[in-house]
């Protein structure tokens, strides 16, 4: 009896952890609809997106986890780091994920995103000044293989994307990393919910001082309309919510290798809805970074 109930909660973090998944690739795939069918910008989406979600969680934590939601304003030197961490982090990791999608498609943005664990590691590995086991150095070459392999569709003297998507894509690793190693401390004193709420909010801030949310060119529609409202709640707040429950439930090792499906349910959604075009090059270069992420996923 035990172990049955024991399975059918461990299912159902699982459950939490996958719909997560499908729900950040849901908001990548109707971002890229917004940029093409209705010519919104990704800066101008990235405001809009941070201010909203900010207020959702924020009330949440004050709400339903009845949090204290300004606690880090008490201490200087926190609310200093959550500043930095809500430019760098928050902000920079949506914006060079959104913007990539923009010069590209979502299953690109998606995958290459994921590999910012590599930086992590990367990154530890000189603060430690320790050379990197040969077991990563193996799979970050495998990816950097995987990444080519889409990046030019076989065409090895061609990109098949845009030069400046690549670059916007390496950017969105590289804010990936930072956006899981900066804030640990903050997680860890505050909680999930108030560090990224204010880390949004105080992101959305600087975001709209460069591109306002109410300033833009796009065409407004029931269905943009209906769009944007889903990548605020269900891309944004809910995944996040149904993430940090699954944590509840299975471990966070488990839960993260969850969500590295994201790039796969990414690229399905692409298929299905844009009719993504796939060379036999590509699908390799798929295969070979997801496998990657999902081996790397263990030593972090």
């Amino acid at each position: 009896m035990l172990r049955k109930k024991v399975g059918v909660i461990k299912q159902r973090g699982i459950l939490f952890a996958a719909l997560a998944a499908s729900f950040w690739a849901i908001s990548g795939i109707l971002g890229q609809s917004l940029f093409t069918d209705y010519h919104f910008r990704a800066d101008w989406l990235v405001s809009v997106r941070l201010f909203f979600s900010g207020i959702i969680l924020l009330g949440l934590a004050k709400g339903w986890k009845k949090e204290a939601i300004f606690a880090p304003f008490k201490k200087k030197r926190d609310l200093g780091a959550l500043l930095i961490f809500s430019v760098f982090g928050m902000f920079a990791v949506q914006l060079t994920y959104f913007k990539t999608i923009e010069l590209s498609n979502a299953s690109f943005a998606t995958i290459i995103q994921y590999t910012g664990p590599f930086f992590v590691i990367l990154y530890e590995s000189f603060k430690q000044r320790k050379v990197p086991s040969f077991l990563t150095i193996l799979l970050l070459v495998t990816t950097a293989l995987g990444v080519v392999f889409i990046a030019t569709k076989g065409e090895f003297t061609n990109l098949s994307i845009s030069l400046g998507a690549l670059v916007w894509g390496i950017g969105s690793a590289v804010s990936l990393a930072f956006y899981s190693l900066q804030p640990r401390g903050l997680l860890a004193t505050y909680g999930s919910f108030v560090t990224v709420g204010w880390g949004m909010l105080f992101g959305s801030v600087f975001s709209n001082i460069l591109q306002p949310m109410w300033r833009t060119s796009g065409t407004f529609t029931m269905g943009s309309v209906m769009s944007i409202f889903l990548v605020v709640t269900i891309g944004t707040a809910l995944a996040f919510l149904l993430y940090l429950s699954s944590l509840q439930y299975i471990s966070s090792s488990l839960a993260s290798t969850l969500t590295a499906f994201e790039p796969l349910l990414a690229t399905v959604f692409s298929i299905v809805v844009f009719s993504l075009p796939l060379t036999l090059f590509e699908v390799v270069g798929f295969l070979l970074v997801l496998g990657s992420i999902l081996l790397i996923q263990k030593k972090l």
